[in-house]
């Protein structure tokens, strides 16, 4: 019977992967299909900017309250988490065990002693959902103290669902966009942060593009309402403002996100010149995203190779074929070769319209309709 379980509970998730839902709620759907085949208490999921590895949004249950949030946003999935995921995604192991990554003792995880124990949690089944190279997004199952840890029939049931919600999630990030009325809302929208991590003054336009990414509580402008995106670039901009790493101090907090409407937006984070009577003061500038800063992602939307996307790149320079063959130390009739795979791929007949879908009909749709 449990057999039969998993089977209907694998083809339910992954029709649910291609129908083409959000990835909210296609995260949302699956949490309740796997809840019958593989039994837990809590769990965490979300999907992710896979160019930043920030969180963009999440899910959780069971998760305790404000207190753990800033245990596990402002601190553990900085200092553990990202690290987690790039090692999984770079040993092609989509799905480990908290156990096996704490070498078979929990107590050496700093997720179970500082986040998961307190609350009276224990085993913990992780997976990270990756198409085309990239991450999307993650899942992780949680069972309480006393329950037994996740068996082998169960890691292979969640083994095989991540690879159809990496490219369910991918789709969902990617697919076409609404057409975008050109009414003049596109001003940037700026929000301040206080030192706890709340809203002290925001524009007009920084609540109607947060209301674009989901919908606002009553709460939204204190620590623990806040949206998850405006938190991890906060909590990114703290990380490398008190780093003592190069890789750190050098990175731009900076997360993509695509809105409701389709549209992608873009949040930096920054800090505030100090004054004698105030401490800097967190700032968040969010805006609709430029063409470069989302084209990588509509070139991932059409599987190009990397020979094929460092083509595209020149093109878009306005390299001709012969300064492509020269920067890349490759014959004409190779560029050529790669530019026909890459027209076939992309659905155009030229240069020109090549540009056009990947900088310019995701973004700007309207302007080309």
């Amino acid at each position: 019977m449990g057999a039969v379980i998993e089977e209907q509970v694998f083809s339910e998730v992954k029709r649910f992967c291609c129908a083409g839902l959000d990835g909210p709620v296609l995260l949302g759907e699956v949490i309740k299909r796997l809840r019958r085949a593989v039994p837990f208490e809590a769990y965490c999921a979300s999907t992710a900017d896979p160019a930043s590895g920030l969180v963009t949004h999440s899910l959780a249950e069971e998760m305790g309250g404000a207190k753990e949030a800033a245990i596990f946003f402002d601190r553990l999935y900085f200092e553990y988490g990202m690290d987690q995921f790039r090692e999984m995604a770079q040993s092609r192991r989509p799905v480990v065990l908290l156990s096996e990554a704490a070498d078979g003792c929990l107590e050496n995880s700093p997720r179970y002693r500082e986040l998961l124990e307190p609350l009276g949690l224990a085993h913990e089944m992780s997976g990270i959902f990756t198409a085309g190279g990239l991450m999307w997004g993650s899942m992780d199952l949680i069972r309480e103290k006393g329950r037994p840890n996740y068996e082998p029939r169960e890691i292979m049931l969640l083994k095989r669902i991540v690879p159809h919600l990496g490219i369910g999630l991918k789709t969902a990030a990617l697919r076409a966009q609404a057409p975008v009325e050109r009414n003049g809302a596109d001003v940037p929208g700026v929000l301040t942060l206080d030192h706890q991590g709340c809203v002290v003054q925001h524009t007009p336009a920084a609540e109607h593009w947060l209301q674009e990414i989901e919908d606002l509580e009553p709460g939204w402008r204190e620590g623990a309402g806040l949206l998850t995106a405006v938190r991890m670039v906060a909590s990114a901009l703290k990380r490398a403002l008190s780093s003592e790493t190069d890789k750190d101090l050098n990175s731009s907090p900076c997360l993509r996100v695509r809105a409701r409407s389709g549209r992608w937006l873009t949040l930096y984070g920054s800090l505030s010149e100090p004054t004698s009577y105030s401490p800097g003061e967190t700032v968040i500038v969010i805006q609709p995203a430029k063409p470069e800063e989302v084209a990588w992602l509509n070139v991932a939307a059409y599987d190009l190779s990397p020979r094929e996307e460092e083509v595209v790149k020149l093109v878009v320079r306005g390299a001709s074929t012969r300064q492509i063959s020269q920067t890349l130390y490759i014959s004409e009739y190779t560029v050529q070769n790669h530019l026909s795979n890459v027209f076939e791929k992309v659905g155009v007949r030229n240069r020109r319209d090549l540009v056009k879908r990947l900088f310019f009909d995701n973004l700007y749709p309207s302007l080309f309709g």
